[in-house]
């Protein structure tokens, strides 16, 4: 992972705002959680911490090297999110791979949300749902977000979403604390 995707990252040395092409390094809390990763995981975090790039990295390359047609999914908490999550990490990470990577793993199909590659159909795909079919690796970004502005959503993520993984699928729930109620708040509780 640490010698293969670039990512764009926070120029805090440049007043512009315009970020920097780097190639992906984890840092201690990306790190922290590939040694700890499990089926379910919920993480209650601090802002941030670089875990929607990381998992969107985790999922690519599985998509990528996955030796049959392993599904993909992050589900952000609105649609610009979702859009700006494919595009800015997933898309730019597979547009920045080697030449040689891109020509041994050809996009089958592609839209503003989904890859899915030829060599083994595997897809990744950015959305504000997964429900329907299975998802074999997902990942809901500030759940804590979604359950607080918009509980209908955070039903359906519940209800739909979450029992679309399989056991031996890999979910990971993560959010920043958005009160002490809804989904995300009763999901950490129950883990105490």
């Amino acid at each position: 992972l640490q010698n293969l995707y670039k990512i764009i990252t926070k120029n805090e040395d440049d007043e512009d705002d315009e970020g920097m092409v780097v190639t992906f390094k984890p840092n201690r809390a990306q790190r922290r959680l590939i040694t700890r990763l499990h089926h379910r995981n919920i993480i209650l975090k601090a802002r941030q911490m670089g875990f929607t790039t990381l998992i969107a990295i985790l999922w690519l390359d599985t998509a990528l090297f996955s030796k049959s047609p392993i599904r993909c999914g992050i589900i952000a908490q609105d649609r610009e999110t979702a859009e700006s999550i494919f595009k800015g990490k997933i898309r730019f990470a597979y547009d920045n791979l080697p030449d040689i990577l891109r020509q041994m793993f050809p996009l089958k199909t592609e839209n503003a949300s989904e890859l899915e590659f030829s060599h083994n159909n595997a897809t990744i795909r950015v959305a504000t749902s997964m429900r329907g079919g299975t998802t074999h690796r997902l990942h809901v970004s500030e759940f804590g977000k979604i359950c607080a502005k918009t509980p209908d959503k955070a039903k359906e993520v519940v209800t739909g979403s979450i029992p679309s993984v399989p056991k031996s699928g890999i979910l990971v729930i993560e959010s920043t604390a958005e009160g002490q109620e809804g989904a995300f708040y009763e999901m950490r509780s129950e883990e105490r």
